[in-house]
């Protein structure tokens, strides 16, 4: 009857708090809470962070995300892990089923979560997360709840990485240049020209842009472009025209680039 007690108080405070039912989840005594939800296409979730680390898997549709500094892809069978305290963004392209994790930072395996990174989630993954999200957060926890929830920080610290990170340099000079490309995606100026407008010479251009993303020019722009086809895509737009709009010859060079990075 305690624990009873005090869930139904924790519900109370949560009501007169105002807040949402992922931030209720985050209240739980369980090591690893699991919240599961739809999205309507276009859906904001503006500025915040949680107490707890998160992993946010894109079961169905396609989630754009804003990070440590990074911009993230996060298509469907894909996840994206955020650590505790960082202030994140992140908008649905078309309808987004969700499978939410939030791990308490004291959790044996945490560990796996102290960095934001985007993660694929192979099938066994994929059906833990789906397992533990099915049972609706029991308590007192079953062993069953407790095993899956192990495993499932077991398999998300060899979670392999996904290519789609676009990370955003410090270097004022070259965040210039980032804008320019974003708002001109399509562009076919050589690297000369984008050096230029950072004042840069081309060989200090590339070293310091290598530096500060972790990519070559060319691969950035490349994942900038499959960022922007995926958004297209999700919102059911015709593929011809965006690989045009992104400077490909054809939707099937567009899509073999695409094929190659997610």
């Amino acid at each position: 009857m305690g624990s009873v007690s005090a869930q139904m108080g924790q519900n109370a405070d949560i009501r007169r708090r105002g807040w949402s039912s992922s931030d209720a989840v985050q209240l739980l005594p369980h090591g690893v809470a699991s919240y599961a939800r739809g999205y309507k296409d276009g859906y904001v979730s503006a500025l915040h962070d949680h107490p707890r680390h998160q992993l946010v898997y894109a079961v169905a549709g396609l989630m754009m995300a804003e990070a440590d500094g990074t911009s993230w892809a996060v298509p469907a069978g894909s996840g994206l892990i955020v650590p505790a305290a960082m202030l994140h963004e992140i908008r649905m392209v078309g309808e987004v089923q969700s499978q939410s994790l939030y791990i308490d930072p004291a959790e044996n395996g945490a560990g796996a979560m102290a960095a934001c990174r985007a993660v694929t989630i192979p099938p066994l993954l994929a059906g833990l997360i789906e397992a533990l999200c099915a049972m609706g957060n029991p308590w007192p926890l079953p062993p069953r709840a407790h095993h899956l929830s192990q495993l499932i920080l077991i398999e998300l610290e060899a979670a392999p990485d996904t290519p789609l990170a676009l990370p955003y340099p410090p270097d004022g000079r070259l965040r210039r240049v980032c804008d320019a490309l974003m708002a001109d995606p399509g562009s076919v100026r050589t690297i000369d020209h984008w050096a230029a407008l950072a004042g840069m010479s081309r060989r200090s251009f590339t070293r310091a842009f290598q530096r500060q993303t972790g990519r070559s020019f060319g691969q950035w722009r490349e994942r900038l472009r499959c960022q922007i086809a995926l958004r297209a895509q999700a919102r059911g737009e015709e593929m011809e025209r965006v690989a045009r709009d992104l400077g490909y010859a054809s939707r099937y060079a567009l899509q073999a680039m695409m094929r190659r990075l997610v």
